[in-house]
């Protein structure tokens, strides 16, 4: 299977993904950057229960200054390093993936992202306790998430746009 980068300098391309996964679909991640727009350009940015680093891959075609992706899975975490090294381009090099789990994440990190984007389809009560502490100041997160879920609600954050493609719904965050 083959998710197809969207946009910028990747734009066209292919990387793998596992039956095992449910990747960002195409519409959604396209929508998802024609929103963040410029914000994308040379920001830090985090990507949460990464998967096959779809997202995390098409922020960096499209200008991000670094990319984290976090997936626990460990088949799931090679396949991100596999899809980096096939892309065949230094500016890959702007991009890390960590094995771990993203609650461990959250308690162990020091860095503050520009964009967090979480895709935690596998979470049935998600808890964002403690998230705001991932983002700038001016910092947004975006949860893919089901439109038959409500988005998880931090009183540390303000939830600023909702948008819904089909079955999959995105929900944007700021500091409150």
């Amino acid at each position: 299977m083959r998710v197809r980068i969207t946009g910028g300098q990747f734009g066209g391309r292919f990387i793998r993904t596992l039956p095992s996964l449910r990747p960002t679909s195409d519409l959604v991640r396209k929508a998802l950057f024609d929103i963040l727009g410029d914000q994308v350009k040379s920001a830090n940015f985090l990507e949460l229960y990464a998967g096959c680093g779809a997202v995390g891959i098409e922020a960096l075609s499209r200008g991000a200054n670094q990319v984290l992706m976090i997936e626990k899975n460990r088949q799931h975490y090679q396949l991100i390093k596999d899809n980096l090294t096939e892309l065949k381009d230094p500016l890959t090099a702007r991009a890390l993936v960590r094995q771990m789990d993203v609650k461990d994440f959250i308690v162990a990190n020091q860095i503050l992202y520009d964009i967090v984007f979480a895709d935690p389809w596998y979470e049935d009560d998600l808890d964002i306790t403690n998230w705001e502490n991932l983002l700038s100041p001016n910092g947004i997160l975006v949860l893919e998430h089901s439109s038959l879920k409500e988005p998880p609600v931090n009183e540390h954050l303000k939830n600023i746009n909702h948008k819904r493609y089909g079955d999959t719904s995105l929900t944007f965050y700021i500091h409150s």
